[in-house]
């Protein structure tokens, strides 16, 4: 067995391994954040169960359900490496049709701020990780109807808060710390409004085997203003709750309308 190839009896086993179920029982709609869900959303049971859904533990996540429609939402790991264990297997699961991002990401953009949402069109891939599955130019860019839909969502639920909703270009390095002044101003240079850990291994995995994906990147820190990660957790602390909420809701409405 290589386990690399992801055929029947690997794909059953990393399915189960990672997600908890089989690989027939995912569904064709799946949520995924870095972090645990339970972690990203602040009281996610308790605004699940407010809009009439249905839940299930599953090894790191959920299944979120109403009558006869569900969707997955469930953990991928911090960091490119990490993530992309879990986004190759949902791209290898024939059932997932549509996977949607959710996670932070530092600002670059010149009128981007904290607590803004960003959902990035096409990546910047300096993830690394993929090399060995794709060449370096292979594509990493949202589908753009489905990133639409999202927008629109999401753009309704915070449009009473102080926030901007960006449509644009992202950079996915490999690691925090590779995030050094002259890489995110040569970045912002080029165009990105935003950076993080995982996003463009997503896109690029999608793109290649075919699979609907578009992310929603809330705002932290702004490293080249002079907001660093340290200090954003606590900055516009409850401004950044509600916009995870109410991101929440848009995906909800997306999935569930």
């Amino acid at each position: 067995m290589v386990y690399g190839e992801l055929g029947d009896a690997a794909l059953k086993w990393a399915t189960q391994f990672e997600f908890g179920l089989t690989a027939e029982s995912v569904p064709s709609q799946v949520v995924i954040t870095p972090l645990k869900v339970e972690e990203f959303f602040k009281d996610f049971q308790t605004i699940i169960a407010d809009k009439g859904l249905l839940s299930e533990s599953v090894t790191n996540g959920f299944l979120v359900r109403k009558k006869d429609k569900q969707a997955l939402f469930c953990e991928g790991g911090i960091g490119a490496s990490a993530f992309a264990d879990a986004s190759y297997i949902l791209c290898h699961l024939k059932n997932v049709e549509e996977i949607i991002f959710v996670g932070t990401g530092a600002g670059l953009g010149k009128y981007v701020e904290s607590g803004d949402v960003h959902l990035p069109l096409e990546c910047i891939r300096l993830d690394k990780v993929l090399e060995i599955l794709l060449p370096p130019e292979a594509p990493a860019k949202a589908d753009i109807d489905l990133a639409e839909k999202l927008k629109g969502f999401v753009e309704k639920e915070v449009h009473t808060l102080d926030v901007s909703v960006h449509s644009g270009l992202h950079a996915t390095v490999p690691f925090f710390l590779s995030e050094t002044e002259e890489l995110l101003k040569d970045l912002q240079r080029q165009g990105a409004l935003s950076v993080d850990m995982e996003l463009s291994v997503l896109y690029a995995l999608a793109n290649h085997y075919n699979k609907k994906a578009a992310g929603i990147v809330r705002i932290g820190d702004l490293p080249l203003k002079g907001l660093p990660a340290w200090k954003s957790r606590t900055y516009k602390r409850e401004l950044k709750d509600k916009v995870h909420k109410r991101v929440l809701n848009a995906i909800i409405s997306h999935v569930f309308k």
